[in-house]
C-alpha cells in the first residue's frame, strides 16, 4: 500500500522543507504504507534532504514517460493515497491516469494547506470537495494551532522541548526587510546568521557574527536547538521555533496589501493567552515591527499598563532581547499546549485508516 506526495517547490525551501519533515515522518510511525515523494525541483530537494532514506522513493514531477510508466501499473496502486500538498497541483501525466485511464479503485486525494493560526483553518479541517470523476475523492485536512486542526509534524528531534541556553547565540533567518529596527538581513536561504542578543545597536539591530552555510534539515534543527532566541520565516521553520519553547520573532512571507499582517495578528492571538499582559505587549510589539505594522505605543508610555520587572527600550527587539528570560515560560506553555493537540502526521494516518474503513 502507498502514499504518494505532491510537492512544488515554489518559492524558497520551506515547501520541500515541510514535504521531506512530513515524509520522514510518515515513515517512521508506520509500516503498512510505503512513501513516494513526487517533487518538481531535484536540486532543492537534495539540498534540503542531505541523504535520502530508503523508506521513501523520490520521484522527478517533470520525468512524465517514466513516472506514468510506474504509477498507472496495477491499477495505479501507487495512487490510492494522494498527499497534495499547498495547492501545488497534480502532473498532467498523474491527471491523464487518474481522469482519463479510468481506473478501477477509488483514489483519496488529501489537501494539506499551508500552515496558519486563522480560524479557517478549523473550518475547513476535514472538509470535502468534488473532482470531475465519483472515483477520485478530495477532502481538506489542515495543519493548524488548535485540537480542531490536524496539529503541527512533531517529528524526533522535537518530541521534547530542548533545553534552553540562556547564552547561546540568536539565529537571524529573515526575508529583506525595510524595518526601522531590524538591519536588513537580505534574502539569506536556509542559510541564516547567528549574532549576539548582547551586541544590540542603539537601533536594535543585531550585530551578526557568524554567516551559516547552508544545512541539511537535520541539521538546521539541531542549529535552532542550542540558540537563546529565534528571528524565524516563512512557515517550516516557524513551526519549528514554536515547539521549541525558546523565545522568537516570527517574520511572515510578505503579501499584497500587508495580507502577512492578519496571518501575525493571527497566531500571536493563540499566543496570548499563555503570558501576561505585559510579557505579551514585548512579543506582540516586534513581531508588528518586523512584519511592516506599527509598534504599540504603550511600550513607551509609563503611565500604561504595570510592566513588573520588564525592561523596555525605545525599539521593540531592544526589550524583546532584553526580556528573553521573562518571556520565556510563555513561549514554554505555548509550546507544550501544541504537543496536547497531537502530531499532524499521527493524526493523519488515524484518518487515513478511517478512509480505508468507509471505503470498504
Amino acid at each position: 500500500m502507498y502514499i504518494t506526495v505532491l510537492c512544488k517547490v515554489v518559492d524558497n525551501f520551506g515547501d520541500i522543507g515541510t514535504a521531506w519533515r512530513l515524509c520522514r515522518r510518515l515513515a517512521k510511525i508506520q509500516s503498512k504504507y510505503k512513501i513516494c515523494l513526487i517533487v518538481d525541483d531535484f536540486e532543492a530537494f537534495k539540498m534540503i534532504a542531505g541523504k535520502v532514506i530508503d523508506d521513501i522513493q523520490v520521484f522527478n514531477w517533470h520525468d512524465a514517460e517514466h513516472c506514468h510508466q510506474i504509477f498507472s501499473a496495477n491499477d495505479g496502486e501507487r495512487l490510492q493515497i494522494i498527499l497534495e500538498l499547498f495547492q501545488c497541483g497534480r502532473p498532467d501525466w498523474m491527471e491523464s491516469i487518474l481522469f482519463e485511464e479510468k481506473l478501477n479503485r477509488t483514489v483519496q486525494i488529501i489537501m494539506i494547506d499551508y500552515l496558519t493560526a486563522e480560524k479557517y483553518a478549523e473550518d475547513f479541517h476535514c472538509l470535502k470537495s468534488l473532482t470531475r470523476s465519483a472515483k477520485v475523492q478530495k477532502v481538506n485536512f489542515m495543519p493548524g494551532f488548535t485540537e480542531r486542526t490536524g496539529g503541527l509534524t512533531i517529528d524526533e528531534a522535537w518530541e521534547k522541548l530542548p533545553q534552553w541556553n540562556e547564552n547561546g547565540p540568536v539565529l537571524e533567518f529573515t526575508y529583506i526587510t525595510k524595518s526601522a529596527y531590524l538591519h536588513p538581513a537580505g534574502s539569506l536561504g536556509s542559510a541564516g546568521s547567528l549574532g549576539s542578543a548582547g551586541s544590540l545597536g542603539s537601533a536594535g539591530s543585531l550585530s551578526l557574527s557568524k554567516g551559516l552555510p547552508f544545512m541539511p534539515q537535520p541539521e538546521w534543527d539541531k542549529m535552532m536547538q542550542t540558540c537563546s532566541a529565534l528571528i524565524v520565516r516563512g512557515e517550516e521553520s516557524m513551526s519549528r521555533a514554536c515547539l521549541s519553547g525558546i523565545p522568537f520573532i516570527w517574520q511572515a512571507y510578505p503579501q499584497t496589501e500587508e495580507y502577512q499582517l492578519v496571518k501575525v495578528k493571527a497566531l500571536l492571538e493563540r499566543m496570548r493567552p499563555h503570558f501576561d499582559e505585559g510579557a505579551f505587549a514585548v512579543v506582540q510589539d516586534a513581531w508588528m515591527a518586523i512584519n511592516g505594522g506599527e509598534p504599540f505605543d504603550r511600550l513607551r508610555d509609563p503611565e500604561s499598563n504595570n510592566m513588573g520587572s520588564l525592561r523596555l527600550s525605545k525599539g521593540p527587539f531592544d526589550s524583546f532581547f532584553a526580556n528573553i528570560k521573562i518571556l520565556r515560560p510563555g513561549f514554554v506553555s505555548f509550546a507544550q499546549s501544541l504537543r496536547k493537540n497531537g502530531d499532524l502526521c499521527t493524526n493523519l494516518m488515524t484518518f487515513i485508516e478511517k478512509l480505508a474503513i468507509i471505503k470498504e
